[in-house]
């Protein structure tokens, strides 16, 4: 799925505790994660305004990809 920050001058962190990692994700930050493999999400930000658009990818790409 591809995770969009956007937004003015805000500190968000993207955690992903799979993996032991906490990102900063300043806006203008492009993700590309599988969700269905890693858990993932903000713990939070301050300052600023934050805008989050996810694009998700449709299920039947993850099952050709044999992806649970």
């Amino acid at each position: 799925d591809l995770l969009v920050s956007l937004g003015q001058a805000h500190k968000a962190i993207l955690d992903i505790p799979d993996l032991g990692a906490q990102l900063q994700y300043p806006p203008g930050t492009m993700i590309y994660i599988l969700d269905k493999v890693l858990e993932h999400g903000v713990l939070g930000w301050s300052d600023g305004k934050r805008i989050m658009i996810a694009h998700f990818v449709k299920d039947k790409v993850h099952d050709k990809q044999g992806i649970p």
